[in-house]
């Protein structure tokens, strides 16, 4: 009988994933109900300052919040922020969500948006102004992603490795599965189904790798190698058609500068 865990112990494999280890934090969802707008949370209604108009869609429908990190509540990870709210909103008026299946416009920001905001002390759109909005609308018409505003918590973790990722491909000059396949073998599927129940790949965080149900779209050529952020319909707070993931992706440069105008938007599903 096959003996996957074994076999992985055996090879080489895992001072390789020692190698790969990279920080993030992981987010869960103790709380529901009402939180403050400044709160790290799932859908609801967010921090947006007074200054800055409420995002939408170039039909001039809103754009719903799916979720909004406040870095002062979180631990820190090189190179992302430690300070301020980052709000990710996306188009609920559109069947995919404002996915973009065209690689070279799936940063275009124009059904989906990405705020940051630095200092959070400006005065700022208040909780009946914003549900105003929304208001003409009738819900069916909209797809639900978030039934109710869900509190994120976040803690620090390693993730030990990223399965058919260009993240994957640069480290090992290889195709996911075909290194599987060369390096294992006949066993090669009982080892892959051992990888992806002892590591449980995917999950909401912020850094670590992304997780696709079905494939990386971008190119290994791609800059946008920083996972800015990471939805999970893991736990069921959150509905990505059928348990799709979705994937906020960034430039080292851009995530160094806070600039987040340029960022990869994707989610998929089963």
């Amino acid at each position: 009988m096959v003996n996957p865990k074994k076999i992985v112990e055996q090879s080489n494999l895992i001072p390789e994933l020692e190698k790969m280890k990279t920080e993030m934090i992981t987010l869960d969802y103790p709380t529901s109900g009402f939180l403050t707008p400044k709160t790290s949370k799932l859908g609801g209604i967010g921090y947006l300052p007074k200054s800055e108009p409420y995002p939408t869609n170039p039909q001039g429908q809103p754009l719903s919040l799916l979720a909004q990190i406040n870095f002062d509540e979180l631990p820190y990870i090189e190179n992302y922020p430690t300070t301020g709210i980052l709000s990710f909103y996306i188009d609920c008026f559109d069947d995919i969500l404002g996915l973009n299946f065209n690689l070279e416009k799936k940063t275009e920001q124009s059904h989906f948006r990405v705020l940051y905001f630095e200092n959070t002390d400006e005065p700022y759109h208040n909780t009946t102004d914003i549900e105003a909005l929304f208001k003409p609308y009738n819900s069916d018409d909209m797809e639900i992603v978030i039934e109710e505003e869900v509190k994120m918590t976040g803690s620090l973790a390693t993730d030990p490795f990223p399965f058919e990722t260009i993240d994957f491909k640069r480290y090992f000059n290889s195709d996911f599965f075909e290194y599987m396949n060369v390096k294992f073998g006949d066993q090669a599927e009982d080892v892959m189904s051992y990888l992806f129940d002892y590591l449980s790949p995917g999950g909401t965080h912020i850094g670590g790798y992304p997780f696709f149900t079905q494939e990386d779209p971008r190119t290994i050529e791609s800059p946008y190698t920083k996972l800015l952020f990471q939805l999970d319909s893991d736990l069921g707070y959150a509905s990505l058609g059928d348990n799709g993931v979705a994937q906020f992706m960034i430039s080292e440069d851009d995530l160094k500068q806070k600039n987040f105008s340029n960022v990869l938007y994707n989610w998929d599903c089963y």
